[in-house]
Formats: C-alpha cells, structure tokens, sequence
C-alpha cells in the first residue's frame, strides 16, 4: 500500500467528513476495536485509472460482524447501510485507481453492557498493486524468516477476530525482521507448526499443489485464502491441500508465497536465508497471480458475482 494519497474524505457515523476533522478523544478505547481490510480495484485493469469493484465484499463484511460479536461490538449500521458507506467514501475522493478501505469499529468512551454504543469510520486510499502482467513489483526479490515470537494461541486472544489487539503480536515480529533487516516474517503456533505471516496467510507450493494451514494452526480465516482454495482446482487446475506445516516444510518447498488483502499474491525469495525452489518467481506463483489479478479487475467471467460496483 502507497499510503494516504489524497483520502480527503472518510465517511464516520453516518456521513462524509474531511479526513483531518475524523477526530475522538484520547480517553476512547481504540485499542478495543476491530477493522477489516477491504479492496477495491479498477475494472479491466489492475494498474489502470477508471471506475471500481469492490472484491469480495460479501465475505469481508461478514467477517466484520463476526468479529464483532466474537468482541462484544454493537454495529451501528447494518450491512447495506455500510456498502452504501463504501460507495460514497470512494466517490467523495473522486479515486479513479484501486482503492483500500478499512473500516474500523471501537466502543464508545464509557460504553457498557447496557449502553453498548460504537464509533465507525470508513477511511480510504489509493494504493500500489503487486499485480498484473510484467508489475516489476511483484518480481522484487524478498527476504524471509521465522521469527522467535509465537502467534497468539486461540485461548488468549482469538486470531480468527480481526481485531487491533492481535496485531500487536504481528507487530512484534515487523519490529525483529526490521532490526535484523529481512523483508518479512513467518510466525509458528503454539504446537510449533506454521501459522501465518505478518498480516497476511501463508501458501507453500509442493509437487505442483498448493498448501497452506489450517484454521487451528492461530491464523486469520483469510477471505482471499477461501477463495483460491475453494476455485484454484476449477478454474486453473491446481490441487489445494489444508494441512499443518513444519519448518522443514518451508525449506523444501518448490514455492511460497503469501496471500490476502493487503499481500494479495506475494512471492516469497528464501525464508532463514535458505532460497525455496529453482525459480523466482515461481511458475505456479505467477500462474495463481495472473488468475487473481484477472478475477479481481472483472476479466473473469466466471468469477463476475464476486464483484461489487462502486459507481451505478
């Protein structure tokens, strides 16, 4: 993600308000919150200008609620109100390239069991993709390593809930791969198998099949992980498997990459300095990065229906 380039406008509590003036006191429970990472991305071309779809929008927001109910939140809004939220924070800021949002959700100062009231701010921006066709991006070579700190165990907090809380543990693990000058980091459960990466899912490619672990392995049920698992066998002819993984296992694999929202596809170069397979990017990396890219920018017919239009 390029950052906030010219999010003007966010959309809090029911209406539009310059980002800037999108203040709370310093006494609200932030922390306590929970957000959701949601893309949308310009028809017919992933590095082109022009009008929006939002991907997967149906699952995201779901999630959303889920997450919560798993956090004692009372949404203010119910799920049409909020697509209506996203279709005009997008066309507030007159954005003609692909857009993240992320709304956010935190309990009111002083809110209670009987006075459950909540804050909600959809803020957005534009931002770099990782996809399409020769994107130099997603060619750059990147540096991975399995970090000394475990992903949170479901019995404290649980990582299945999108909120700020878990990512303080992910947050962790940015701060020893930044001192020790890797580009990313891979976290083990609390069993020791391989969870998931800083933010995003993890997917390791072995004899030509994609894998990834499970939902017990303490990683985010990730909408962009259920969609390849669920479609790579259909439509481009890639076996999925959901299995937990060994340290062992990321040194041998042919392939690994990382996949969600903000990661999209990205391609991992080594991980503990030890290089995965022959070929970087990988075949079947590429493969599944062209198959997303052209679902995302509506070129797949057939995946059409997980497309929601911003503009009308």
């Amino acid at each position: 993600m390029s950052g906030f380039n010219g999010a003007k406008y966010c959309w809090m509590n029911g209406s539009i308000v310059e980002t800037e003036k999108a203040l709370v006191s310093a006494m609200e429970p932030i922390h306590l919150g929970i957000f959701e990472g949601i893309k949308a991305y310009v028809e017919g071309d992933v590095n082109g200008r022009g009008k929006q779809n939002i991907f997967a929008w149906k699952p995201h927001i779901d999630r959303l609620f889920r997450s919560a109910i798993v956090n004692g939140l009372i949404m203010p809004y119910d799920k049409e109100q909020l697509i209506e939220a996203a279709r005009k924070t997008i066309i507030a800021n007159n954005f003609t390239g692909n857009v993240y949002l992320q709304p956010r959700i935190w309990p009111k100062a002083g809110a209670s069991r009987n006075n459950p009231e909540s804050h909600i701010v959809f803020p957005a921006w534009e931002f770099n993709t990782l996809l399409g066709v020769n994107n130099q991006s997603f060619n750059k070579e990147r540096r991975f390593m399995v970090s000394s700190w475990r992903r949170i165990a479901s019995d404290a907090l649980p990582p299945q809930s999108k909120s700020w809380a878990n990512y303080a543990n992910t947050g962790l693990a940015g701060r020893e791969v930044s001192r020790l000058g890797y580009n990313g980091a891979i976290l083990l459960d609390n069993r020791g198998f391989v969870s998931e990466s800083t933010g995003a899912c993890l997917m390791v490619v072995m004899e030509g099949k994609v894998i990834t672990p499970p939902v017990t392995a303490s990683i985010l049920e990730s909408v962009t992980r259920n969609f390849l698992l669920k479609h790579l066998p259909i439509d481009v002819n890639i076996q999925t498997e959901i299995r937990d993984l060994t340290r062992l296992d990321l040194y041998a694999s042919e392939e690994a990459f990382l996949c969600g929202t903000g990661a999209e596809i990205t391609p991992i170069t080594s991980i503990d300095d030890i290089k995965i397979g022959e070929r970087y990017p990988g075949i079947v990396t590429t493969q599944i990065q062209n198959y997303y890219s052209d679902v995302v920018s509506g070129k797949n017919d057939r995946r059409r229906l997980w497309l929601t239009p911003i503009w009308n």
